[in-house]
């Protein structure tokens, strides 16, 4: 016969225990607290504690691991998170804290965290700090680089805005551009252009409630203010590094802060989508001998009219031949780094295909050419080279996966905060909260070689696996494995 249970008996009900036997030794925090050691928070946040005695502060440790916890776990806001610690007793565990002890409010909680760290860079050294230990354990190649850029939500009011008069940015590499503009000129003959105007301020809309975000819009539904989060990540989902902009600010034009960050790590290959496929680009990567991987874009026109692909550009003679063998020859170099070459509009009155080619009131077609174009066909020449293709596609199992996981899982999908510096440190996070988790999954639970920990991937690094994706190479791989393994029994 069944007995019910009072309830109240087993709520009130005491023992003897310890706050480390209420954490199960399996579980994902212990294997974190295992893996990092956040000591060298003390040193980056040292000049805003005081020495003299006063009231108690908060353990800056502490402070670090409360939003750490709130990323791993995906809780939506900092009240909530102060309230699962309160009766989580891992939670309390990992920050430190006591079953006793009380939790700091969230509003005591921001202000200090504010105080400490604001523009101290202590999150981006977290990031760096699980980064290093991800590469000194060789589970990272950067070889292959992937490249993208994902938008989140601002936390602002989409009308609330004002409309301001905005200098345009200049363009990446501008002032190569116009020496490479000059040259051609003057190999072509021509004088050389008269110093640029000023380009005038271009309106744009200016949140009042966070004027660092920018007004993005996709298609025709989707304008918000958001923030854009480039990241960079290798071929196993790393992520290497990140830089945020505004959300009015193009692929290309947030590019080169973020190369800067991954230019140490030597890759070879760059695999990025079409939005970073521009002439400079092109050329800033191959003149650095890094493989840019770009998609297929199809060529721009009116439905109808005669392609550009139709028009085949003679190096030699430094002209274009239309379908009908017409020559369309060099007529100047614009400022935006675009060579025109004109038709002659005598023989174009007869041409059979002008109704398909231009709808010129004289007759007179115009095709440009940027002075960078070599670089491009170069970058469509290695994305027929065999195995391209398959590296770009790796963008939906690399890159792709990151930005999904992070805003399905980790709230990245909008923010909360509020100014570019806080969204940093909120993206910043969020990637090493990733790195943390797949650290943890491949670095814990290894064999054991002679009382250490012993990984395939510290004999084999993962810049020399793919030296064994052949079958032959992959028997030998295993046969030394084998031999070393008999050899440690015996």
């Amino acid at each position: 016969m069944f007995h019910k249970e009072n309830p109240e008996y087993n709520r009130n009900q005491f023992g003897f225990y310890t706050l480390d036997q209420l954490v199960p030794d399996d579980h994902f925090l212990r294997q974190v607290d295992n893996l990092i050691d956040f000591d060298f928070i003390y040193d980056l946040v040292e000049e805003t504690y005081s020495s003299d005695n006063g009231r108690p502060s908060l353990d800056p440790v502490m402070l670090v691991k409360i939003p750490i916890l709130q990323c791993l776990y995906g809780i939506r806001s900092m009240r909530q998170t102060i309230r699962d610690i309160e009766v989580n007793n891992a939670f309390r565990w990992f920050i430190g804290l006591t079953l006793d002890d009380k939790v700091p409010h969230f509003t005591t909680y921001g202000k200090n965290y504010s105080r400490r760290f604001q523009n101290k860079e202590v999150i981006s050294e977290i990031f760096s700090h699980v980064l290093n230990q991800a590469l000194s354990a060789g589970l990272i190649d950067s070889d292959d680089i992937f490249v993208d850029g994902t938008h989140i939500k601002a936390a602002a009011n989409n009308h609330k805005y004002r409309k301001e008069l905005v200098e345009q940015q200049a363009k990446f590499m501008s002032n190569q551009l116009e020496l490479e503009i000059d040259l051609d000129r003057k190999k072509h003959a021509k004088k050389s252009l008269k110093p640029a105007v000023a380009s005038e301020p271009k309106e744009k809309k200016i949140s009042t409630t966070d004027p660092e975000s920018g007004w993005f819009h996709k298609g025709e539904h989707k304008e918000v203010f958001a923030y854009s989060a480039q990241v960079a990540c290798d071929k196993y989902g790393w992520a290497l590094a990140y830089t945020v902009e505004a959300g009015n600010v193009h692929d290309s034009q947030a590019f080169p802060a973020l190369f800067d960050k991954i230019e140490a790590l030597h890759p070879q290959f760059l695999i990025a989508d079409s939005g970073y496929k521009t002439p400079s680009i092109a050329k800033f990567l191959l003149d650095k001998q890094i493989r840019p991987v770009f998609p297929y874009t199809r060529p721009r026109g009116k439905k109808g009219k005669l392609r550009p692909k139709e028009f085949i550009y003679d190096e030699h003679y430094d002209c274009y031949l239309c379908p009908e063998n017409q020559v369309l020859s060099y007529r100047t170099t614009g400022r935006e780094g675009y060579r025109e070459y004109k038709s002659d509009p005598q023989q174009c009155i007869a041409c059979p295909l002008l109704s398909v080619c231009t709808e010129s009131r004289n007759h007179q077609k115009v095709v440009t050419r940027h002075v960078w174009k070599d670089y491009l066909e170069i970058c469509e020449d290695i994305r027929h080279q065999r195995g391209m293709k398959q590296l770009y596609q790796k963008r939906k199992e690399t890159i792709e996966r990151l930005f999904g996981t992070a805003k399905e899982y980790h709230n990245l999908r909008y923010t909360r905060e509020i100014g570019k510096s806080k969204m940093e440190d909120k993206v910043g996070l969020t990637l090493a909260c990733l790195n943390l988790k797949k650290l943890v999954k491949m670095m814990v639970g290894r064999p054991f070689y002679f009382g250490q920990n012993w990984d395939i991937n510290q004999i084999f690094p993962a810049r020399t696996q793919f030296l064994f994706k052949t079958k032959e190479k992959t028997n030998l791989k295993m046969k030394f494995v084998f031999s070393l393994v008999s050899s440690v029994l015996s």
